[in-house]
């Protein structure tokens, strides 16, 4: 997919793009059961031992692999074990054997069964792994999850924690140009170290190495810790121990050396490219005293204006903040203006009468004002771990969503700060309490009148006006770009969720502030049946709480709309090209994306049940009497084939996949798929090769896998 823009706009440093030619890494090609692997092991995947194929997940196509360099070996055949991908000595032992295999279905049976999630837990299932010494009873359970090893998941749960702790810059700009430069970073370093230079958002210059054999999960965990410590130095302690249990994972090795040195170039050139961006710039404000113009809070007169210069900060991705910027609010003497001001009056007073409980909750829900919650962005990325987790996303992808929703925010945020002091315009309360002067006589002046505003942290139920002007709403707006860029990394608006909110939590733990409000809260999660649903109820959540116009919500949320539609095609999920320099995912993991597309979606534990075997009628490798030869087929081509089936709306069979596999590792010939033990078929003691005896080294490698097949 090409660029819809230029980038030479977003060129870091002058210095000419480097470019190289893409090599394989070259891997020995005799037997791995007379191999002995050194330390840094580059045939097991520290992170996640039974993730063969380094997509982010524990799938029937780690099976795949680990099964066909078996069945190949057994032929004199070389292993396909060249290039990306392909972390083949799962008990970490330097050999490569059927117990491999072994461990892979043991983690998915217990997936399967409710246990260990397929892609969460990568020491779940140690017994039998060097160096584990632990007595049984002190190993992890099949229940027992360890941290999600997901890079992109990681780093931005961390960028939550910080949003809270960092006191000083919590705003809605700062806290979306620190995400923003985050997922970059993280996105760039996936992207190079994937072997997709043509795909960073950057360009970069030549002290970036191209040509060095990188980790991606690596690279882009040092890419976050670069911009996470120069964004939130006063938090450097939380950020190096947070570090420190990440890099414990990986293996000392000249792959993480140079991993570390890719992730360290791209986080110090991204930021060099943002350092005079003018996010820095404070801007003076002076307050109007005409009808119309925006005010201090009256209950909070003394809070500073926040943002009169944040409109003018260089955007990521848009080409300039004032093509978004969209037309004037109604005219204050307009029976339009004076709609929607009486909808305010009546719905976001502290009293209202009409505001229902379920509008009060959607209205606290969404706030996150206060210091102390981190902005709205604290809830916005949790938005985005939900739906990524929920949806199956793998690393590639998450590395491309959530750059492409940061991105969106923060040149939307821009927009709706332009858009902000380009218009002045009053909030609310100053517009409901100077009613009598903005000459509508559709409009009556009510100067008691008081929000219930939002949450502020104390015992009382009244809350404050955020200090800028109204129009458009920045929740609105971060909103439209936020669910925007969902819809457009999907290709769908129908994505149902549930969302747990903090500020729902501080009132449950306050049984009175929970009276006072009037609430009973059963839970403090609400549910989504799509992605518009949540949008809408976000951006309506300001009128709720009496600190935004409807106009605000409903312009705000296109704008966020049009630009996370712009920004759109600067993303695309890399996927690691042939003989590229990484230990990204092999064939089946992530493609390339754009606005529209029906993504495959990785194979998940709990798809393994029966297929019909029909559907294989006319692939190939098939004979006449319509029997199956998967040894006529390569894993690559059985993988390319469930992300045609996917893209074509086609079901995965994937354990038929599994079936075929291990039948043929059985039988070394062609045979039927039905449901049957191989084994049944040879006489006892029969060593015939061309026979259906199982070998004997994967005969516990068959008892473990019999149990996920159905008869079909």
């Amino acid at each position: 997919m090409s660029k819809s823009r230029n980038r030479r706009n977003r060129r870091l440093q002058s210095a000419k793009r480097t470019r190289r030619t893409s090599q394989k890494r070259q891997l020995r090609t005799e037997q791995l059961e007379n191999r002995q692997l050194l330390a840094g092991n580059l045939f097991h995947n520290d992170v996640m031992p039974e993730d063969v194929t380094e997509d982010g997940f524990v799938s029937p196509a780690d099976a795949f692999v680990l099964i066909d360099n078996l069945n190949r070996r057994s032929r004199g055949e070389s292993e396909d074990n060249r290039g990306p991908g392909r972390s083949t000595d799962v008990n970490n032992d330097g050999h490569e054997t059927a117990l491999d295999a072994l461990l892979v279905m043991n983690r998915l049976n217990r997936a399967a069964n409710g246990g260990d999630q397929a892609n969460g837990n990568p020491d779940a299932d140690r017994a039998g792994r060097p160096g584990d010494d632990r007595p049984m009873n002190d190993r992890p359970g099949d229940g027992e999850m360890r941290q999600q090893t997901d890079a992109v998941i990681e780093w931005n749960d961390l960028f939550g924690e910080l949003l809270v702790a960092n006191e000083s810059n919590q705003n809605p700009g700062y806290a979306s140009r620190a995400m923003a430069i985050l997922n970059l970073a993280i996105y760039d370093a996936v992207t190079l170290a994937s072997g997709n230079s043509e795909d960073t958002f950057y360009e970069y210059g030549p002290e970036v190495n191209l040509d060095a054999n990188v980790r991606p999960e690596i690279a882009a965990s040092q890419a976050a810790y670069s911009v996470l410590s120069s964004l939130y130095s006063d938090q450097q302690e939380m950020i190096d121990s947070f570090r420190q249990e990440v890099f414990d994972r990986f293996q000392r090795s000249p792959v993480t050396a140079d991993s570390i040195e890719l992730g360290n170039e791209i986080g110090s050139q991204i930021l060099a490219a943002r350092a005079n961006d003018g996010s820095d710039e404070i801007g003076d404000y002076t307050y109007y005293d005409d009808a119309g113009y925006f005010q201090p809070d009256p209950l909070n007169p003394d809070v500073p204006v926040w943002g009169p210069a944040w409109g003018e900060v260089d955007p990521f991705s848009i080409s300039a903040a004032a093509d978004y910027v969209p037309d004037s609010p109604p005219d204050i003497s307009s029976a339009e203006y004076a709609e929607s001001y009486n909808e305010v009056k009546e719905l976001g007073s502290v009293d209202s009468a009409t505001r229902t409980a379920d509008e009060l909750e959607a209205g606290i829900f969404w706030a996150y004002d206060r210091t102390g919650l981190g902005t709205p962005m604290a809830l916005f990325g949790d938005v985005l771990e939900t739906i990524a987790q929920q949806e199956g996303n793998n690393f590639h992808e998450n590395a491309a969503l959530f750059a492409q929703a940061s991105v969106a925010m923060a040149d939307a945020g821009i927009v709706a700060w332009q858009s902000k002091f380009g218009e002045q315009f009053w909030r609310p309360v100053t517009a409901i309490h100077q009613g009598e002067a903005d000459g509508n006589p559709l409009t009556e002046g009510d100067a008691e009148w008081t929000a219930i505003g939002a949450p502020d942290g104390g015992d009382d139920i009244v809350g404050f006006t955020p200090q800028f002007p109204t129009y458009v709403s920045g929740h609105a707006t971060f909103g439209g770009a936020l669910f925007g860029a969902i819809r457009e990394f999907y290709g769908t608006d129908d994505i149902a969720f549930d969302l747990t909110s903090r500020e729902l939590e501080i009132i449950a733990e306050n049984p009175e502030l929970e009276a006072a409000y009037g609430l009973d809260l059963e839970d403090v999660t609400r549910s989504f049946s799509s992605l518009t649903e949540a949008m809408a109820e976000n951006g309506r959540s300001r009128v709720y709480l009496g600190i935004h116009f409807d106009f605000d919500d409903l312009v705000g949320q296109e704008v966020g709309q049009a630009v996370a539609s712009s920004v759109a095609p600067e993303f695309i999920v890399s996927r690691p090209n042939n003989g590229e320099n990484s230990n990204g995912p092999g064939p089946g993991g992530s493609v390339g994306q754009g606005p529209g597309n029906d993504r495959p979606r990785d194979l998940r534990a709990n798809q393994l049940a029966g297929f019909d075997l029909s559907a294989f009628a006319s692939r190939p490798g098939v004979d006449d009497s319509g029997r199956l030869r998967y040894d006529q087929l390569s894993v690559d081509q059985i993988m390319q084939e469930d992300v045609d089936r996917r893209m074509d709306g086609r079901p995965l069979p994937n354990a038929a996949h599994l079936d075929m596999l291990a039948r043929d590792q059985a039988s070394r010939r062609e045979y039927s798929p039905s449901y049957e033990d191989p084994r049944a078929d040879s006489p006892e003691g029969d060593d015939d090769p061309g026979g259906n005896q199982l070998p004997e080294d994967l005969t516990e490698y068959w008892e473990a896998i019999t149990p996920f097949f159905t008869e079909v």
